[in-house]
Parts: C-alpha cells; sequence; structure tokens
C-alpha cells in the first residue's frame, strides 16, 4: 500500500507559519511593553530625584528663576508619566489582540491537524484490512497447497 499523504499538507504548513509569526508578535509587543514600563520606571526615578532636589533647594534659598525651571522640569515629567501611561495602556490593548488572534489561529491549525489525524486513521485501519486480506489470501493459498499435496501422496500411496 503507498504511503500516507495528506492533501491539506500545504494548508497545514501555512496556519503553523501563521501561528509562528504571530508568536513572534506577540513576544515583540511583550518587549515593548517591557521597554516602555522600564522607561516609565525611569521617569519616576527621575521625578523622585528631582522632588527631593527640590526640597533641599527650598531649604537652601535658590533664587526664583531655578525654582521656575525646576516646576516646569516637574511638570513635564509627570506629563511624559501620564504618556507613558497611555502609550502602555495602548500597548496592552493591542497585546490583548494579537492574543486573540493566536487563539484563532491555534483553532484553525488545530482544526487541520485533527482532521489530518482522522484521515490517518482511516488510512491505517485500511492499510490493516488490506493486510489482513493478503495474510488471509496467502494462509488460504498454502493451505490448499498442502491439501493437494496430501492428495497426491495418498493417491501415490494407493496406486503402488
Amino acid at each position: 500500500m503507498k504511503q500516507f499523504v495528506f492533501s491539506l499538507e500545504a494548508l497545514l504548513k501555512t496556519r503553523m507559519r501563521e501561528e509562528e509569526q504571530i508568536k513572534l508578535a506577540l513576544g515583540r509587543k511583550n518587549g515593548d511593553i517591557f521597554n516602555a514600563q522600564t522607561e516609565l520606571n525611569e521617569i519616576h526615578e527621575e521625578l523622585k530625584e528631582l522632588q527631593s532636589t527640590q526640597k533641599e533647594g527650598r531649604e537652601s534659598c535658590r533664587d526664583v528663576t531655578e525654582l521656575r525651571y525646576s516646576v516646569t522640569y516637574r511638570n513635564k515629567l509627570k506629563l511624559d508619566i501620564i504618556h507613558k501611561g497611555q502609550q502602555i495602556y495602548e500597548y496592552q490593548k493591542e497585546l490583548a489582540h494579537i492574543r486573540q488572534r493566536l487563539v484563532q489561529a491555534k483553532q484553525k491549525r488545530r482544526a487541520i491537524e485533527l482532521l489530518k489525524e482522522k484521515q490517518y486513521a482511516a488510512w491505517q485501519k485500511e492499510a490493516q484490512k488490506q493486510e489482513n486480506v493478503f495474510l488471509d489470501e496467502l494462509s488460504q493459498t498454502a493451505f490448499i497447497r498442502k491439501k493437494r499435496q496430501k492428495q497426491k501422496s495418498s493417491h501415490s500411496s494407493e496406486v503402488t
């Protein structure tokens, strides 16, 4: 019997490639979120340092212009924190969308794999059936041959 050939193998490979591409996109998006979180933490640290230096500056009576610049910089850092938080939120929404696409891709791939498994099981069953038919025919032929040999040997012993 010929080897098992799955007619939708190309489609299965395509689905597997799509799933891998989505996994890569998921990894990239996780990396983007991690980088944005790191940047957010850095901005928080910078703001803490600024606030501690401002507190020291108030105690040492710096001039008004320097205080004004530090307040402006502090406000800029707070806005950066807000923008970075919004960016992280957008990344997380995109990540959820990518995860949803990954689930769908896995379902599509699995559907084709199940079809392949069913077809393979049917092919194995048919191969086993054909092998059984062949073995039955072989044993039947051997039985007939032995029977004929017995008849010939018994017939030749009767003649002598």
